[in-house]
C-alpha cells in the first residue's frame, strides 16, 4: 500500500481507497498516466527527442512538439531531457499529473500544468 494525494484537497490517502477520507473525492477511476508537453522553442529549426527517465531508465520518449505520456501508480521522481540543450530538471510526478518542459537560459525546466492544450 502506498500514500497517494488527494487530486482535490491534497490529503494523503491510501491508493486503495475508492474516495478520500477529508473530502470524499472519488479517486478510482481518475487518469493514472502522467503527461509531458514537449513543445518546440522559439526559433527552433529541428525537433529534438525527449526522454523521461525514472531511476536512470528511460520510461517516454517523444519528439519535441509532442507530449509524451507514461503509466504511474505512484508517486516518484523523474529527469527530462531534450536533445541539443543542457540540463536534466528533475519533477515528483503522480499519477494525473501534468507537466510542461521548457528553456531557461541555456538549460531546461520542468513545471507544473493544469493541462495541457
Amino acid at each position: 500500500m502506498a500514500l497517494i494525494n488527494c487530486p482535490d484537497c491534497g490529503t494523503a490517502v491510501s491508493d486503495q481507497a475508492n474516495a478520500c477520507i477529508k473530502c470524499g473525492c472519488p479517486l478510482k477511476g481518475k487518469p493514472k498516466n502522467v503527461m509531458i508537453s514537449f513543445p518546440v522553442f522559439k526559433g527552433q529549426l529541428l525537433n529534438n527527442k525527449c526522454k523521461v527517465f525514472r531511476y536512470g531508465r528511460v520510461i517516454a520518449v517523444c519528439k519535441q512538439g509532442e507530449t509524451a505520456t507514461f503509466e504511474c501508480n505512484e508517486t516518484f521522481e523523474i529527469e527530462a531531457t531534450v536533445g541539443g540543450s543542457f540540463g536534466r530538471p528533475k519533477a515528483i510526478v503522480s499519477p494525473g499529473d501534468r507537466f510542461r518542459v521548457g528553456p531557461r537560459g541555456l538549460g531546461l525546466f520542468i513545471t507544473k500544468v493544469e493541462s495541457i492544450v
